[in-house]
């Protein structure tokens, strides 16, 4: 009689008895199928005792297949019609009349990363997206940020539903991070693409650091984990009276306490500013507070209230060497003695030059064999200049005015030099003298209201930073003791 309505388990049944094999396999539309597979010598047995009760079966050349459907656990509980397997069939109506099961599509999650000159809308195509969504989403994130900016290495985030009514699957969500801080997402509301930007929140934190100088600041105070840009402050603040290329040794230490602005997930978008620092030389600890006077200005002192801000920078090029000094020296292009009349910092070419102090600008441009030029009047009597520049900054031109520390322009080897460096000088009525030996007036000094002030400030700020700097050095050493425990 016909079979009918088999279950799952009769099938599982079958397939023990008659030896048969299964796999999965995908079919065109994306669709797990599970399938078993006879061996020949199975079936044969299987279908002798149907050959004898009616007739000789025609041939046994062929591969009996059972399909059934096969969900996520693998489990099989569908009925299947198999009326057509009645033994009158012969082999040929199993070879060829049982019918085929699919398991329904499952949500899908896919991350590409872009590689050099893939352009997202392409790279959409590649995953399934039709050219009509395509356009829809770029038109979308259009909106918000320009799809050609994207560079390699950006991760795509794309996640996939089963299309309702069709086969095949809908893009309904993208994903991609576009900086640390922001992150374009693409949505499909059930009629159209729409896009937004999330941008995570910054908060204000106070760090605090302490650097051993060993072969350099800038790379000592790395491994201690200060910013560059922390170290390049650090050095402005204290270029008044440090020159940190004769003065700065080994062993010598530099503490900061200084603000970032960072995500809750670490990342430092930016740094801030310095609020205490404090350079220890030769062993002589000099503190420096920033302070905001009633007046509005802001500035660094000392714990006496006295600003340590001079006339001009001791040093106007951050991470530069002296090369050469203020006097007679053999010139290494003319090659004779010649008086040297400034100070020479090399550095390489690109690095950034300061003006040693508040001034107007007298020259901008080519002069002579110092290549690219400015000069600075501080006051009725002294000038400086700046030789031998790559690069003139943008703004710097005669007339304009220029505060202490502003850039003015980059390290570079145009006019009569041999490598790249600063040529400094300081003129004292239209002579150059020399930048040590010169003696120049401090800034102000508190008082009164805001001296007062000040020394509580200084007392806060002291047992701030004792114990920030605790905290640090406590998380640092447990740090260093599960590295230990790992390896």
């Amino acid at each position: 009689m016909p079979l009918k309505n088999v279950s799952g388990k009769t099938c599982a049944f079958v397939a023990k008895h008659m030896g048969l094999r299964h796999r999965y396999v995908f079919t065109k539309n994306n669709r797990l199928r599970l399938r078993y597979v006879a061996s020949m010598t199975a079936v044969c047995a299987a279908l002798l005792p149907t050959a004898i009760a009616f007739g000789p079966v025609s041939s046994f050349a062929h591969r009996l297949e059972i399909t059934t459907a096969a969900r996520a656990h693998n489990q099989m509980d569908a009925s299947i019609d198999i009326a057509s397997l009645a033994p009158q069939a012969g082999v040929d109506a199993l070879a060829s009349d049982v019918p085929q099961f699919e398991v329904p599509l499952s949500p899908s999650d896919r991350i590409v990363t872009l590689g050099d000159g893939d352009a997202l809308g392409k790279v959409m195509q590649k995953e399934g997206v039709g050219g009509g969504d395509v356009h829809e989403i770029i038109a979308a994130m259009k909106k918000h940020f320009d799809p050609r900016n994207l560079k390699a290495g950006q991760d795509v985030h794309m996640h996939f539903e089963p299309a309702e009514g069709e086969q095949g699957y809908q893009l309904t969500d993208m994903k991609i991070e576009l900086n640390p801080l922001k992150t374009i997402t693409v949505s499909h509301d059930g009629q159209g693409y729409k896009s937004d930007v999330q941008e995570k929140e910054i908060k204000e934190v106070v760090q605090a650091q302490k650097a051993v100088i060993q072969n350099s600041l800038y790379g000592s105070a790395a491994k201690a984990g200060i910013p560059k840009s922390i170290v390049s402050s650090a050095i402005k603040i204290y270029s008044h009276n440090v020159d940190f290329q004769r003065d700065v040794k080994a062993g010598d230490t530099l503490e900061v306490m200084y603000q970032t602005h960072e995500t809750e997930d670490g990342y430092v978008a930016k740094t801030g500013n310095i609020l205490f620092a404090q350079l220890t030389v030769g062993g002589r600890k000099i503190p420096l507070y920033r302070y905001e006077s009633t007046d509005g200005a802001v500035d660094y002192y000392g714990p006496d209230g006295q600003s340590t801000k001079k006339t001009l920078m001791k040093t106007p090029v951050d991470g530069a060497r002296v090369s050469s000094g203020f006097g007679m020296r053999r010139h290494p292009v003319l090659g004779y003695s010649k008086m040297h009349k400034g100070i020479d910092f090399a550095a390489p070419t690109g690095t950034p030059i300061y003006a040693a102090g508040d001034g107007v600008i007298e020259k901008a441009g080519r002069f002579s064999s110092y290549g690219n030029y400015v000069r600075i009047r501080h006051r009725g009597d002294m000038d400086t200049a700046y030789g031998h520049m790559s690069k003139i900054a943008s703004g710097v031109k005669p007339g304009s005015r220029v505060r202490q520390g502003q850039l003015i322009g980059y390290v570079g080897t145009t006019g009569r030099s041999t490598g790249p460096h600063l040529h400094y000088e300081v003129l004292v009525n239209n002579k150059q003298v020399n930048p040590r030996g010169i003696n120049l007036p401090v800034g102000q000094a508190l008082a009164g209201r805001d001296l007062k002030k000040f020394k509580s400030y200084v007392s806060e700020v002291n047992n701030q930073f004792a114990s920030r700097l605790s905290g640090t050095v406590k998380v640092a050493q447990r740090s260093e003791q599960k590295s230990d425990d790992i390896n």
